[in-house]
């Protein structure tokens, strides 16, 4: 069954569900992403101008750069290039659904309706 990604109510697996979600899951993360990129000072690319620059932050920007960095991974995940700690064949991990949780509420239920079905499923 091909689904229709842009009403993905009709999926009826956890595997066709996940499937309808990726690109609404991934526009979220993005999104959020590219809000603490331009809430936080500009990020240097060398090592040594990324140590100072964490040094410099506060502890609540230090929490906004690691869910940065955790966003940034998870977005490259779904766009098929595999994020450590996840298997290269996971689709759409777990992880990428609850940070993708909250930010709209239809895609919150359509969300909520995969992870209880993988739930199931693994039971």
């Amino acid at each position: 069954m091909v689904i229709d990604t842009a009403d993905p109510q009709v999926a009826t697996s956890a595997d066709e569900l996940a499937e309808a979600l990726l690109m609404p899951v991934w526009n979220t993360l993005s999104e959020r992403a590219d809000q603490l990129r331009r809430a936080l000072p500009p990020r240097p690319e060398s090592v040594d101008g990324r140590y100072r620059w964490w040094r410099l932050l506060d502890a609540e920007q230090q929490r906004q750069a690691a869910l940065l960095d955790r966003l940034d991974a998870l977005c490259g995940h779904l766009a098929g290039r595999p994020a450590l700690g996840y298997a290269p064949h996971e689709l759409l991990p777990d992880d990428a659904l609850h940070e993708a949780v909250g930010f709209n509420p239809q895609l919150s239920a359509l969300i909520a309706r995969c992870l209880a079905q993988r739930a199931g499923r693994a039971s």
